[in-house]
């Protein structure tokens, strides 16, 4: 054993134990999934968007006039929005706080279960 941590070695039923505080949370544990959601959802609303009340992982944010929507599962998100620009902007400030995003854009999209189809001109829905 490294002599650099033996004062932090313990013996619990007669093997040695060693605890650690970790600085940062750590991928699998039950805890992180709830410290990764605060984290980005704090970051959204420092951007402006506000959670909706129905679904807590989807925010909206009036820009340029026009609703700006993510929605995310666990790392996956979406982000829509009529201004291309509106966008590219979101993505831009959300790379700036957590690094590299791997990105897919275009009409049809995936997102966790379902698709998505926008077109530039938009018609009348009618159920």
């Amino acid at each position: 054993m490294n002599p650099k941590y033996e004062n932090f070695v313990v013996i619990e039923n007669g093997k040695k134990a060693l605890y650690l505080q970790l600085l940062k949370a750590l991928y699998g544990c039950v805890q992180s999934a709830l410290l990764w959601y605060d984290l980005f959802t704090n970051t959204l609303v420092q951007m402006g968007f506000k959670l909706n009340p129905y679904d807590l992982c989807v925010a909206n944010s009036q820009i340029k006039g026009k609703q700006c929507t993510i929605a995310w599962y666990v790392d996956d998100n979406k982000i829509s929005h009529v201004d291309d620009t509106v966008v590219t902007d979101i993505i831009e400030n959300i790379e700036a706080e957590f690094g590299k995003m791997t990105l897919s854009r275009g009409n049809i999209t995936s997102f966790w279960a379902w698709t998505s189809l926008s077109t530039t001109t938009m018609a009348p829905s009618r159920f």
